[in-house]
């Protein structure tokens, strides 16, 4: 029967043990957890959700960082003669003209009635440690002021390579480390909105260039 008893936490006196109150003194002999269960609960919430973001906080940081810098990168326009580095290619933009035609008196290509070629020159360099193939090599669009991309003119980005002499950029072959190759591309678009709207070049790795 002695087992059963034990001390009021108030008075000191024999109590029944499992009771909720002291039939003597009135002191309620249950704990704080127990009296208090909302509040108990509450915490209990609160410290799985410390230990949830303990244990997955590094990863989601982690990307939280590398969304950030994605986005920071994806935003930032840059200017023609700025060299941007990525993970795996060094791009400028050195060169932007707006041409009637492009080409030779031999070899011409005129815009067509309306129109206007963007003639552009680039270089893209591989900064990685291992060969790009060209299908990795950035692509190049032109982007109005509405979004919309628009892809080279073939006929007239040949015909500009060859005014030029300065397209080396590979078409089938890997570019290999630390080497840098000089492309072009003219883009044959509208020619009062190219002279009221803002452009720039996209490269396909994100980067952005104001060219107008």
């Amino acid at each position: 029967m002695a087992g059963n008893l034990v001390s009021c936490k108030a008075c000191g006196k024999e109590i029944a043990k499992g009771v909720k109150k002291c039939p003597n003194c009135g002191k309620d002999q249950r704990n704080f957890f127990m009296r208090h269960k909302i509040i108990t609960l509450l915490l209990a919430v609160v410290v799985i959700i410390i230990l949830v973001n303990i244990g997955g906080g590094g990863g989601s940081s982690s990307s939280k960082t590398a969304s950030s810098k994605a986005a920071e990168s994806k935003e930032k326009l840059y200017n023609i003669g700025d060299t941007v580095k990525t993970e795996k290619t060094e791009v400028t933009v050195t060169k932007v003209e707006k041409r009637d035609s492009v080409g030779s008196e031999f070899v011409e290509k005129k815009a067509s009635d309306g129109g206007v070629i963007v003639a552009v020159q680039y270089t893209v360099k591989n900064v990685s440690n291992k060969p790009l193939s060209s299908f990795s090599i950035p692509s190049v669009k032109l982007v109005d002021s509405k979004g919309t991309s628009y892809d080279p003119d073939i006929d007239a980005s040949s015909t500009y390579a060859t005014e030029t002499k300065v397209n080396n950029s590979k078409i089938l072959s890997d570019l290999n480390p630390n080497i840098k190759v000089t492309g072009v591309k003219a883009f044959e678009v509208d020619k009062n909105a190219y002279a009221k709207g803002t452009w720039k070049i996209k490269f396909s790795n994100d980067v952005e260039v104001k060219v107008k």
